[in-house]
């Protein structure tokens, strides 16, 4: 599993590490029961500390991509059905802060969703 973290990027590492692993495994790149590596091979590998790979890993367990077995590691939940559920929740969680976002800037909706329909290659 490879891992791109910025250290002097303004999101905190563990959430850096979260969205990284969360989109591996919505891509496919970490099969369902595969096992992950250690936290404390991570954070070698990173050079930073367990903490925020810990914080990582507890946050994907919270939200159903993995899960524990003591002594064996952590392990890719197999998401079947709920794959598609995950991606469409995760994008809708950005459209509305997008949404809430060009509404305090006092952009008009329709110029919004004009520039989304753009990046979508709609225009």
């Amino acid at each position: 599993m490879k891992l791109i973290i910025q250290q002097r990027s303004e999101t905190p590492i563990y959430e850096q590490l979260y969205s990284e692993i969360v989109s591996q495994i919505l891509k496919g790149k970490l099969a369902a029961n595969e096992c992950l590596p250690s936290i404390r091979v991570i954070a070698r590998e990173l050079e930073i500390s367990v903490i925020p790979v810990k914080t990582a890993y507890e946050m994907l367990e919270k939200d159903g991509y993995i899960y524990t077995i003591q002594g064996k590691g952590c392990f890719v939940c197999d998401l079947g059905s709920d794959l598609y559920r995950k991606k469409q929740q995760l994008v809708e969680q950005r459209v509305v802060e997008l949404a809430e976002f060009a509404r305090q800037i006092d952009l008009p909706d329709n110029e919004t969703l004009l520039m989304v329909e753009k990046h979508l290659g709609h225009s």
